[in-house]
């Protein structure tokens, strides 16, 4: 038998990192918000307590934060005339399941893109020449938008998350121990840096004897606790468990 659920005002289909921010937003309107999602309710008592994270059969051969691919997956063909196989193997792309979705398995990374990657045509010519698009009969085009336009909603998703790092560009002034070639930031990390160990330190100071600039190492995942915006994100460690290698 069917059963009628109270009205909500949005309803929102999958509940990772963008379903949730989304819903954070609505519900900060006014409104009551109701989000779907595939798979279990995870908890840190027993899906990530500090013992699981050294568990490699279950996290690297089990799968167990990734989408059961016997049960549930897409399917891949490569042109038109072939048929469409199910993937039934895990490999790079790994499908996210259960609340957080792919947001659990993620690596904790924030790279934002540089301003000319989103002048993808008109930089290339600039640089390179017209030739350079023109004789390879390239579709490619410019993004339509601009760093500058986005670097707001960079700047705020790096509040959210509590980004750790080090600016190497703060409103068009250069910065020591960041990274120089990036685009320029409206703020400062709302998280330092994190503590660098022994090998990145020598590496450092043997690229700034060869007169090359170096940043420090850069994580979305705060390295102590920090308190950030939103329960979305209250307490980060710096966890290696949250990274899947892939093994050829």
């Amino acid at each position: 038998m069917t059963t009628t659920l109270k009205p909500v005002d949005a309803v929102l289909v999958g509940f990772g990192w963008t379903g949730a921010i989304t819903g954070q937003e609505l519900c900060e309107a006014g409104l009551n918000v109701l989000a779907l999602e595939r798979g279990p309710w995870r908890d840190t008592a027993t899906d990530f307590a500090t013992g699981f994270a050294q568990d490699e059969l279950r996290y690297m051969w089990r799968h167990h934060l990734f989408q059961n691919v016997s049960d549930d997956t897409l399917t891949i063909r490569n042109n038109i005339s072939q048929e469409a196989l199910p993937m039934r193997h895990l490999g790079a792309f790994l499908l996210g399941t259960g609340v957080g979705s792919g947001g659990v398995h993620w690596n904790g990374q924030i790279w934002r893109f540089l301003p000319s990657d989103f002048q993808t045509k008109s930089h290339n010519e600039k640089r390179y020449g017209k030739k350079s698009v023109s004789d390879y009969d390239l579709s490619v085009q410019d993004w339509g938008t601009t760093y500058d336009e986005l670097e707001p909603y960079y700047d705020q998703f790096d509040k959210l998350c509590g980004t750790s790092g080090k600016a190497g560009n703060l409103k068009g002034v250069i910065q020591s121990g960041g990274n120089p070639f990036e685009g320029p930031r409206s703020n400062e990390y709302p998280t330092p840096p994190m503590i660098q160990t022994y090998a990145p330190t020598l590496f450092g100071k043997a690229a700034a004897n060869w007169a090359f600039r170096r940043g420090s190492i850069k994580g979305a995942v705060p390295w102590a606790a920090e308190k950030l915006p939103t329960d979305l994100m209250t307490l980060a460690a710096f966890s290696g468990r949250i990274v899947k290698l892939i093994q050829a």
